[in-house]
């Protein structure tokens, strides 16, 4: 009896460590990627924006992830380029991220302003930018995937991929691996001679 409760102890305690590693091992994934992501200068320097118009179809579409480069100096700017910026759309004070063509740089008595255009016409937007409105330069679109995300970074998503997290791990736990099961047999050996005597 003292054994088969000595076997139950060692594999609830077994069970408990594995449990507390895998919690540990997902936060310690999480935080390396929050801190690449926003303290690593060179990674640091990027962020990303999810497509809500159509303004700039069919060269970036709705539901389309543009990654932008924050870093750039506005003196680097050249017309033409595709920028993100923060602008009024709807006139009610309110600024959101918009991702145009740069169409115009205005030098006047060293303050430089902008003009943008969307893709969908040669109409220049109503707005006038100037260098603290700029975000930063279009580097590249990742097509298809921004609703993905941002389901990801609503709040049912989180408890979704957390809910997930722990699916896997409960089903990694119920199957183990063959190697394990093997381990896991008692071993049968001869008395010792001690026994015998």
């Amino acid at each position: 009896m003292i054994v088969l409760k000595n076997k139950k102890c060692k594999a609830l305690n077994q069970s408990t460590l594995n449990a507390i590693k895998f919690v540990f091992s997902v936060i310690l994934i999480f935080t390396i990627g929050y801190l690449v992501f926003n303290y690593v200068p060179f990674i640091a320097k990027y962020n990303h924006y999810v497509i809500a118009t159509n303004s700039m179809e069919p060269i970036i579409n709705v539901g389309d992830i543009v990654i932008i480069d924050t870093g750039i100096d506005h003196e680097d700017l050249e017309e033409g380029q595709i920028i993100a910026f923060y602008a009024d759309i709807r006139g009610n004070g309110e600024k959101v991220v918009v991702v145009h063509y740069l169409d115009t740089i205005i030098t006047t008595d060293g303050v430089r302003t902008y003009r943008t255009r969307p893709e969908i016409n040669d109409d220049l937007d109503p707005w006038t930018l100037q260098d603290f409105e700029i975000v930063g330069a279009h580097v590249a679109t990742i097509g298809k995937v921004g609703p993905i995300l941002l389901f990801a970074q609503s709040t049912i998503g989180r408890i979704v991929i957390i809910a997930d997290v722990v699916i896997i791990y409960i089903l990694m736990s119920a199957f183990p691996s063959k190697k394990t099961k093997k381990e896991d047999k008692p071993i049968e050996s001869s008395p010792s001679t001690e026994e015998q005597v």
